[in-house]
C-alpha cells in the first residue's frame, strides 16, 4: 500500500473502467486501505489515506501551495529534465497544443529513460511535490529529474496529471470522498480541508459523537476555514407558499464581500470566501501593527467569550460620507492600509457558527441570531450586526422588500426560523435571495446588439456575447459595447444562436474603414466580430447600471443575463447612449452619496399582484427584417378534446428528452398526452413551466435540473395517465430533481423511500419500494446502526432496548467436532441458545460465512481438546487480517445466564478447558 505504483495502476484501471468499474475500483482500494491500517495497530505510526488523497484529489488539496505550471511549461521543464532535442519531431510533438493531454503525449519518449518499475512512495512524491510547490517552476527541473529516475513509464503518466490537477478519471471530486466515506462530502463542505477532514473521519471520537450529533456531520472548529453557506434563488411568488408553512426572518442583503472571522482565544484569523486567509491585513492580533480591524474589534468582544467564528460580509466603510461603499465603487477592501485616511474595513455579521468551544452548525438560526448579539457589541464603521425582522405576513414582506429598494439596497434575504447551518449548501437549506431583477417588470431592460463573441476554452463555440448601445445612426453609424454576458439562455438556445452568427462572425474588428458602421470595444476586447447589419438584438436585464472604463460606452450592467432574443429590433431600434445615460442620471441616490458609481434599475415598487399572479413571458412581435432564429413549428395531428377537469388546465409543460431504449414514447407523444389533460406544450421552460418532462437525463436536462427552479420528472409521468385515464400528482419516484416546495409536499406525504403515509400498498409498488430501499444494488437496503438503535429507543425505551440488545456488536461461531454430539437434544440446545444471541443483538457466522468471530461457542459433552477446537476457529477464519481481540472459546451456556443477569457475564467463569 505505500507504493506509487500501486496507486498509478489504480488510476490507470479507473481510467479506463466503465462508469461501474470505476467506482467498484475505488471503492475495494478505500476498503483495503483501511484493512491495512488497521492492522498496523494503534500509535502515531499508524498510516492515514489522508498522503493517499492528496494525490486523488490534488484539485482539493488547499495544504499544498500552487505549483505554478501550466501544460506548456511543465512541457518545457520535462524537456529539460530529459535533455532532449528542442527541435526534434518527437519534442515538437510535445510542446504542441495537441487535443489529448500531456501524459499521452509524454509517455512515448519517457520509455527508455526511466526504470521500467519504479521504487517510488507515496510519501516520495508528497515530498517532490511540496518541494516543486514551495520552490516553484524553478525547482520542477530539479525534482522532475529525481522523479524520473525512480518512477516507471506509467508512474510518470499520473504524476504529470497530478501536477496539473486534472487526473481525468470521469469521476467527480464529491463522489469519490462519497465512495471513501459517507459523511466525507459534507465534511469537507465544512472544513475545506483534506487533513481535516479525514482526522474527523478516523478519529474514534469524532465518529462516535461529533459526526452522529451536528447535521450532515458538518463540525465548524475556530482558525478552519468553513465554506459559507448559500442563498438560494426564490421567485416571489413562491414567497406566499413558504410564509405559509414556516416563520421567517429578513435581512438586509449586504453588497460587500463574503468574510468568515476567527478567534480561538488567541489568534484572529479572516478568511474570503473561497478561504483565502487575509489575516496579516486586517490584524491577527490586537496589538499588531498595521492592523486595519482586528485593534479596535477586539475591544467589542463580550467578556463571556472565549472562542468564536463569524459569518458575514466585509465593508468598506467611507469615513467622510459615512456610508458603505458597493462592491461596484471599484474599492478593495482587503487593500485598504492603516493610513487611508478616508476608508476603513468594517465587518458586518450576520450568524455565528461557534462560540465557546461548540460548533453552532445544527443550532437553529433564531437562536444562533440571539447568541450573536450577545456575543459582539457594535460600533459604527468597525462592526455592525445585520439588521433582521421577523416576517408576520405577506404584506409586512411586500413593505420591507420596498424600504429595500427605496434605500437603494442590492436585496433582501430570507432565512427560515428553524434553518440549521448547512456549508456550501443552496438548495433546501431555508436561505433564500430576492432581489428586484428576479421580478418581471420591476427593473428596466435593456435591448443591446451583439457586437461579438467569446470562445469557450476550446475554441469550439461562442459562449459569451459582446454586447452594445448605438451612439449614433448618421452619417457614419456608431456602436459603443456595454456589457459582456453568458447567462440566460438554454443550451438549446445557444446552439440555435451560435448556429445562425457562425456564418458573419470575422476575427478584424468592425472599424468602418470604408465608410461604414464603427463598432468600438473599449478595453475589452473579443475574440471575433460582426457587422450590426448581420448581428442579432438580445434583452438583458442586471441589478445595476455601472460607471466603468472597460467598456467603449463608459457604463455596464452588473449580473446581466438574457431574458430573450428580439429577432424583431432591427441594429438601429437598440438602446441608445443617450438612453443609458438618462437612466444613469435618474439615480435617486440617498443623502452624502456623492461619487457613488452605480444605478439602481429598480423602477417601481413590489405589488401584491407580484406576489400572487404567475409572471407574464413578452412575445416577440413578427420579424420585420429576417428571422434570426430557427423555430421548431409543429403540424398537430387530429386529436381528441382535452379532458373536463384536465390537471394540467392552463398549465404549460416542457417535453424536454425522451427515453433512449427500443419503444420508447417520442416528444410528439408526451405532448399529446400534456394537451389530452388540459395543459400546454412548450419548447424551452420559462418561469411559469408547471414541470419539466425528461425521458433521460441529458446535457441540457441536467442543467436545468441543477438550478432547482423546475421540478424535473420522468416520462413515466405522463405515460401513466395515458393507461391509468388520469393524471396524478407527482410521486416521489417520479421526480429527477424538485423545486423547494415540491419537495416539502412530499416529505409530508411519503418517507424517505417513496412510501407514501396515506396510499395503500400493493404488491407492485411494494416492489419498487425494495428496489429504491437497496439504491444502485437493487437489493434491499440495510438500516445504519445509528438508526436502528434510535428506533429501538423510541419504540422499547432506552432501558429496555439495551437489555433487548444485549450482544450488540458481537459476533459469534458454534463449535461443530468431527465426533458426534453427544445426542441430538445437546445440539438442538446450542443452537436454540445460538438463535438467542441473535434475538438479543449478536451475530451468528454459520459456516459458510467468512469473517472472524469474537466467540466460539461449545456446546455440552464436546470430545474435543482446546487445541482442535482453536485450529477449527483458524480453518474458518483463513485469509481474513487479524484483529487485536483474538477468538475466545465460550460455553454456550454463557449466552443464557448473560440474558438472565440483564448484562455480560464475566467470560472467566465459562472459558473452555480440557
Amino acid at each position: 500500500m505505500e507504493s506509487f505504483g500501486v496507486l498509478s495502476s489504480l488510476l490507470e484501471k479507473v481510467h479506463h473502467a466503465q462508469r461501474p468499474g470505476k467506482e467498484a475500483a475505488l471503492r475495494k482500494f478505500f476498503q483495503d486501505f483501511e484493512r491495512y491500517r488497521q492492522s498496523c495497530g494503534e500509535g502515531p505510526n499508524r498510516p492515514s489515506i489522508h498522503a493517499w488523497l492528496r494525490l486523488i484529489l490534488p484539485g482539493l488539496d488547499r495544504e499544498r501551495k500552487a505549483y505554478g505550471l501550466r501544460e506548456r511549461s511543465l512541457a518545457e521543464a520535462y524537456v529539460r529534465a530529459l535533455g532532449l532535442d528542442r527541435r526534434s519531431e518527437d519534442v515538437q510533438r510535445l510542446l504542441s497544443a495537441a487535443t489529448d493531454d500531456l501524459a499521452t503525449r509524454l509517455s512515448s519518449l519517457l520509455h527508455g529513460r526511466c526504470p521500467a518499475v519504479g521504487d517510488l512512495t507515496v510519501a516520495d512524491v508528497n515530498a517532490r511535490l511540496d518541494a516543486i510547490a514551495d520552490g516553484g517552476p524553478a525547482a520542477a527541473r530539479t525534482e522532475l529529474v529525481r522523479l524520473i529516475e525512480r518512477a516507471s513509464p506509467l508512474d510518470q503518466r499520473w504524476l504529470v496529471r497530478i501536477l496539473l490537477r486534472n487526473l481525468r478519471l470521469a469521476v467527480s471530486s464529491r463522489r469519490i470522498l462519497q465512495l471513501y466515506h459517507p459523511n466525507a462530502p459534507t465534511i469537507y463542505d465544512g472544513a475545506s480541508d483534506l487533513k481535516q477532514m479525514v482526522e474527523q473521519i478516523e478519529s474514534r471520537q469524532a465518529t462516535a459523537n461529533e459526526l452522529l450529533d451536528e447535521p450532515d456531520g458538518a463540525v465548524i472548529r475556530p482558525l478552519h476555514f468553513v465554506r459559507p453557506m448559500l442563498c438560494q434563488r426564490l421567485e416571489l411568488r413562491q414567497v406566499g407558499e413558504l410564509l405559509r408553512r414556516d416563520a421567517y426572518w429578513l435581512e438586509t442583503k449586504m453588497d460587500g464581500e463574503r468574510f468568515q472571522m476567527h478567534w480561538d482565544g488567541e489568534t484572529f484569523r479572516y478568511y474570503s470566501r473561497n478561504g483565502h486567509d487575509y489575516s496579516e491585513s486586517f490584524g491577527r492580533s490586537a496589538d499588531q501593527v498595521g492592523g486595519t480591524l482586528t485593534p479596535m474589534l477586539a475591544t467589542l468582544l463580550a467578556p463571556s467569550v472565549r472562542s468564536l467564528v463569524l459569518d458575514g460580509e466585509m465593508m468598506v466603510f467611507d469615513r467622510r460620507t459615512l456610508r458603505y461603499r458597493d462592491k461596484c465603487d471599484g474599492t478593495d477592501v482587503k487593500a485598504l492600509r492603516p493610513g487611508n485616511t478616508q476608508l476603513r474595513p468594517c465587518f458586518c455579521a450576520y450568524d455565528v457558527l461557534h462560540h465557546n468551544g461548540r460548533s453552532l452548525a445544527g443550532v437553529p438560526y433564531a437562536e444562533r441570531a440571539r447568541l450573536l448579539a450577545e456575543s459582539v457589541r457594535e460600533q459604527f464603521g468597525f462592526l455592525e450586526r445585520c439588521r433582521r425582522v421577523r416576517v408576520r405576513d405577506p404584506p409586512h414582506l411586500l413593505e420591507l422588500i420596498n424600504g429595500a429598494i427605496d434605500e437603494r439596497q442590492e436585496g433582501v434575504v430570507l432565512k427560515r426560523e428553524d434553518a440549521p447551518y448547512r456549508p456550501n449548501r443552496r438548495a433546501g437549506t431555508g436561505w433564500y435571495k430576492i432581489k428586484p431583477d428576479y421580478v418581471d417588470g420591476l427593473v428596466v431592460d435593456f435591448d443591446l446588439l451583439v457586437l461579438g463573441g467569446f470562445y469557450n476554452q476550446r475554441r469550439t463555440y461562442v459562449n459569451a456575447f459582446l454586447v452594445g448601445v448605438v451612439a449614433r445612426t448618421t452619417p457614419r453609424p456608431e456602436y459603443l459595447s456595454v456589457a459582456k454576458v453568458s447567462m440566460g439562455l438554454g443550451t438549446l438556445e445557444w446552439q440555435q444562436l451560435n448556429q445562425t452568427l457562425r456564418p458573419h462572425w470575422r476575427t478584424g474588428p468592425v472599424d468602418g474603414g470604408d465608410g461604414g458602421t464603427v463598432v468600438q470595444c473599449g478595453q475589452t476586447v473579443p475574440d471575433v466580430w460582426i457587422a450590426p447589419a448581420d448581428s442579432i438584438t438580445l434583452q438583458l436585464r442586471g441589478s445595476e447600471l455601472v460607471r466603468s472604463d472597460s467598456y467603449a460606452a463608459g457604463y455596464t450592467i452588473r449580473f446581466p443575463r438574457i431574458v430573450t432574443v428580439r429577432p424583431d429590433k432591427l441594429p438601429d431600434e437598440v438602446c441608445t447612449l443617450d438612453e443609458l445615460e438618462q437612466v444613469a442620471g435618474s439615480n435617486r441616490a440617498a443623502p452624502n452619496a456623492g461619487g457613488q458609481r452605480a444605478t439602481k434599475l429598480a423602477k417601481r415598487h413590489v405589488t401584491l399582484e407580484d406576489l400572487s399572479a404567475p409572471p407574464t413571458v413578452s412575445k416577440a412581435k413578427a420579424p420585420r427584417k429576417r428571422a434570426a432564429l430557427v423555430t421548431l413549428e409543429r403540424n398537430p395531428e387530429q386529436e381528441p378534446p382535452p379532458l373536463p377537469g384536465g390537471m394540467l388546465h392552463g398549465r404549460d409543460v416542457c417535453v424536454m428528452s425522451v427515453g433512449s431504449q427500443p419503444g420508447a414514447a417520442t416528444i410528439d407523444a408526451l405532448e399529446r398526452l400534456v394537451r389530452r389533460h388540459g395543459g400546454r406544450a412548450v419548447a424551452n421552460p420559462t418561469p411559469a413551466t408547471y414541470a419539466i418532462v425528461a425521458g433521460r437525463v441529458t446535457f441540457k436536462v441536467r442543467k436545468y435540473m441543477e438550478t432547482g427552479r423546475w421540478d424535473v420528472v420522468r416520462d413515466e409521468w405522463l405515460l401513466r395517465a395515458g393507461t391509468e385515464g388520469r393524471l396524478e400528482a407527482f410521486r416521489p419516484e417520479d421526480m429527477l430533481s424538485a423545486t423547494e416546495p415540491t419537495r416539502m409536499r412530499l416529505a409530508q406525504q411519503y418517507d424517505r423511500y417513496g412510501d407514501s403515509y396515506t396510499r395503500p400498498t400493493t404488491p407492485t409498488s411494494f416492489g419498487a419500494l425494495l428496489r429504491r430501499m437497496g439504491g444502485d444494488t437493487g437489493e434491499p437496503g440495510r438500516l445504519t446502526d445509528r438508526e436502528v438503535v434510535r428506533g429501538e429507543r423510541m419504540l422499547l425505551g432506552v432501558r429496555h432496548a439495551t437489555r433487548m440488545r444485549l450482544f450488540r456488536g458481537l459476533t459469534g461461531r458454534l463449535y461443530r467436532s468431527a465426533q458426534a454430539w453427544d445426542g441430538q437434544v445437546a445440539a438442538f440446545r446450542a443452537q436454540r441458545d445460538m438463535l438467542r444471541f441473535v434475538q438479543y443483538g449478536g451475530r451468528w457466522l454459520r459456516d459458510s460465512e467468512p469473517g472472524r468471530a469474537r466467540y466460539v461457542f461449545v456446546a455440552p459433552g464436546a470430545t474435543a481438546t482446546v487445541q482442535e477446537m482453536e485450529r477449527w476457529a483458524d480453518q474458518m477464519t483463513a485469509g481474513e487480517p487479524a484483529s487485536g481481540d483474538g477468538t475466545t472459546l465460550l460455553q454456550v451456556r454463557w449466552i443464557g445466564r448473560s440474558i438472565e443477569a440483564g448484562q455480560l457475564c464475566d467470560g472467566a467463569d465459562f472459558i473452555v478447558a480440557d
